[in-house]
């Protein structure tokens, strides 16, 4: 009798997984740590409610299973994982499933901020240049979905929680975007957190990171940059360009040019460029590929000029990493909406740019007595109780040429399911109320 997988938590990765077991006639379980009524109305994609636990689980749960498969958001300290470690169980990702079936390149992606635009951006670029392509995981594709499919490369976005328990870290490239102060509470500290990071590598046969990350060798191979260095040279693929050249808006290369948003995402060109360096593809023909490249949604994103008032949409930003790009992305005689769910954050971080660059803070969320109490800052401050109100204030204190940015360095699930309800929130407000 074959042994059964046991699938740690109901969800895109979850359900994927429970898919692809149903494909191949292997026998699992569900365990979700959640009420049974949190799932009404839910599509269970005909999987035998018999096979699935909720909140609590019989004692036998883990009899004859092999493996444990984990989704990342699932609480490491739940008391199942001491059960699995006392009957001594392998804990896997989906991802190491989806390795021992995939014939596809991989190329694989992390980073505190700037994975989903890293792995979109590569594929556009590599379906442009003539690669069949596909970037999932971390962005919301399980890369289980698309086992059946064919492609020349696949781009893999990983976060810490999904590197935290993966066995299998083979990939042809792997990419750190940057490591900054974030999931501390899951992670402890820094250390840990960039340790995990930094396992991205044990098993690529190319390695790359933005130059910005410290402490990047492991002491047996040389992991090459990308970037800008202090003396604004363009670093690709570890060495100096000298032909290629940017300003506040554009990089330059001979004849090509590439208009870009933000010095952040100027590193996210460079990481590109670098890994189709390593295939053997020119910086001009890299530069083409990324013409008429489409940025992502609540990032920094023009939602509405109204009386030469700018306003930004950045909801995606959830640390103050991402807040620190934006504000450094847009011009002065800021109104910045600032705040969300409780995460353990160095707010202090932010003193400096929103002392030089905001003219007003308005304060949302859980967190906003949290965040006041570590910034130093002599920029007016007002509290607003939703986007809405937010929103409002921000009308009728901006003047023209000024910038309302919503960057809120925080999570949304004070407010908000994710952070693109957040977002949908706070066009909605601008468009219900500016206009």
């Amino acid at each position: 009798m074959s042994k059964n997988k046991l699938i740690l938590g109901i969800g895109v990765t979850g359900m994927s997984c429970a898919d692809f077991f149903k494909s191949k006639d292997i026998p699992f379980r569900i365990f979700d740590t959640r009420d049974q009524d949190y799932f009404l109305n839910y599509n269970f994609r005909g999987i035998n409610l018999d096979s699935i636990y909720f909140k609590e689980y019989p004692v036998d749960l883990l009899s004859n299973i092999d493996e444990v498969i984990i989704s990342p958001g699932l609480d490491k300290n739940h008391r199942i994982f001491k059960d699995i470690k006392r009957y001594n169980i392998n804990v896997i990702t989906d991802i190491d499933i989806f390795k021992r079936y995939c014939d596809s390149k991989l190329i694989s992606v992390t980073g505190t901020n700037g994975k989903t635009t890293m792995v979109t951006m590569l594929k556009y670029a590599f379906n442009k240049i003539g690669y069949s392509c596909i970037a999932c995981g971390n962005n919301g594709i399980p890369p289980l979905s698309i086992i059946n499919n064919t492609y020349d490369y696949i781009m893999l976005e990983l976060s810490s929680y999904q590197l935290e328990y993966m066995s299998d870290l083979k990939s042809f490239i792997s990419v750190i975007t940057n490591i900054e102060n974030d999931h501390l509470e899951r992670h402890k500290n820094i250390e840990n957190y960039s340790k995990i990071k930094l396992s991205i590598y044990n098993d690529s046969a190319f390695s790359l990171a933005s130059n910005s990350i410290n402490h990047l060798t492991d002491g047996t191979k040389k992991i090459k940059t990308y970037g800008i260095t202090d003396a604004e040279e363009i670093i690709v693929n570890g060495s100096i360009i000298k032909d290629l050249n940017y300003d506040g808006s554009k990089i330059y290369f001979k004849n090509e040019n590439l208009e870009y948003k933000g010095k952040h995402n100027l590193e996210n060109i460079l990481g590109v460029i670098s890994i189709l360096d390593i295939i053997k593809v020119n910086i001009k023909n890299s530069l083409s590929a990324l013409n008429d490249f489409n940025y992502l949604p609540h990032r920094i994103e023009l939602i509405e000029s109204s009386n030469n008032i700018n306003w930004y949409n950045d909801s995606k930003s959830t640390n103050c990493a991402s807040t620190k790009a934006a504000l450094e992305c847009i011009d002065e005689k800021i109104i910045l909406i600032l705040g969300g769910s409780m995460k353990d954050m160095n707010y202090e971080s932010l003193s400096s740019l929103i002392n030089q660059k905001v003219k007003l803070v308005i304060f949302i969320g859980e967190n906003k007595t949290y965040i006041k109490n570590q910034l130093k800052i002599t920029t007016k401050t007002i509290d607003a109780k939703s986007i809405e109100s937010a929103v409002e204030i921000s009308l009728s204190h901006s003047l023209i040429n000024d910038n309302v940015l919503l960057s809120p360095a925080s999570p949304s699930f004070d407010m908000f399911k994710n952070y693109e309800e957040r977002g949908a929130a706070f066009i909605s407000a601008v468009q219900n109320i500016v206009k």
